[in-house]
């Protein structure tokens, strides 16, 4: 029996077993492990995705996933390695993820639809699904947020307003989690939780946008996609984001439960390091058109973004009570270029190299 554990990991390691395959609501991935040496390239024809591996042993296989994004796939041996050509259904869009330690490559697939980072413009003259971006304004109602020059509620709705315009003019729908002031539920968990619902793989991205505020004088944006952090000042954010005080340990705690979980499920790394692509675009396009403090891409326990099923960040556009900064986030003008680079990252991270073929 030991010998049969042994060997299966050696030909893991070889790139010799088959892809892990996984599915959920309009999505299947399939993870192929690759050892170092290995390279790839990917081409497509009609509904056929050929994947021909180079620097991994040669092997003849056909199988039968029948899952609603994928028919199956064959495998042929080629000069150097093998060739995996999946057929896919009629309607559905992939992308792809190379991942390290262990080195793997994620085939993603998914229905138009729900496709997690669809081409703002149509392909082949046909008229392609609109993506379908969650925008989330922090707080409001009952909560105001962070108090300064500016309320946390108030700047960030106006700012999701801007955004959502900018991005409907390119042909993107917009979800708002809420366009006035107003909260989803008085219990805050409850409200979180309403918010958080709403990252499900019927959209493409969610984006949460709150506002900072410091004991010190502290300035510029960071951005954050779900993780764990053993960095204090980054649990102190989250508490207080999740709710503080009591119900905010709790629900930070429940978080980095998940976080934990995570990172032992494969799939949900891929859709991780989704997210920190997104994070790294949006960031870069926020600093761009502002001129603001690069505060960097950081992982928090933030529970809006914890169960996301897509591409999901939460964005600090600032600090209220810093004396330049809080009072620019108080000027239309600021506000709109901090729209500007919202959507900015947004489009590019939809457009980027591995968003679909």
């Amino acid at each position: 029996m030991r010998f049969i554990l042994v060997l299966v990991f050696y030909l893991t390691s070889l790139g010799l077993a088959q892809p892990r395959v996984g599915t959920e609501n309009g999505l299947t991935r399939l993870v192929f492990a690759l050892p170092a040496e290995a390279r790839f390239s990917l081409s497509r024809a009609g509904n056929e995705l050929s994947i021909r591996f180079q620097g991994t042993p040669p092997r003849t296989l056909r199988t039968l996933l029948n899952t609603p994004q994928v028919v199956g796939y064959r495998v042929t041996p080629s000069p150097g390695g093998s060739i995996y050509v999946v057929t896919l259904r009629a309607g559905v869009r992939y992308r792809t993820l190379e991942l390290p330690n262990p080195r793997r490559l994620v085939l993603e697939v998914r229905n138009d639809a729900n496709t997690a980072r669809t081409s703002v413009r149509p392909q082949s003259g046909a008229r392609a699904p609109a993506p379908v971006v969650v925008l989330d304004p922090g707080h409001g109602g009952v909560d105001p947020g962070a108090i300064g020059h500016v309320r946390e509620e108030e700047v960030v709705l106006q700012v999701a307003l801007r955004t959502k315009k900018r991005l409907e003019a390119k042909g993107i729908r917009v979800v708002l989690t809420r366009s006035t002031d107003r909260h989803l539920s008085a219990n805050k968990a409850t409200d979180l939780g309403l918010r958080a619902a709403m990252a499900d793989s019927k959209r493409t991205l969610f984006v949460s946008i709150h506002a900072n505020a410091a004991e010190r004088s502290a300035q510029g944006i960071e951005v954050y996609y779900f993780g764990e952090t053993i960095d204090q000042r980054l649990l102190s954010k989250a508490i207080l984001e999740n709710g503080g005080g009591a119900l905010g340990q709790r629900l930070t705690q429940e978080a980095r439960s998940v976080a934990q979980r995570l990172m032992r499920d494969l799939l949900a790394q891929a859709n991780l390091k989704f997210s920190e692509q997104l994070a790294l675009k949006t960031l870069r396009s926020l600093v761009r058109e502002t001129g603001a403090v690069s505060r960097g891409v950081q992982t928090a326990p933030f529970y809006v973004i914890r169960n996301a099923r897509i591409p999901a960040i939460l964005v600090e556009i600032g600090f209220v009570n810093h004396p330049v900064e809080g009072q620019k986030l108080a000027t239309d003008a600021y506000r709109q270029q901090l729209a500007d680079g919202l959507a900015g990252g947004i489009i590019a991270f939809l457009n980027s190299g591995n968003a679909q073929r």
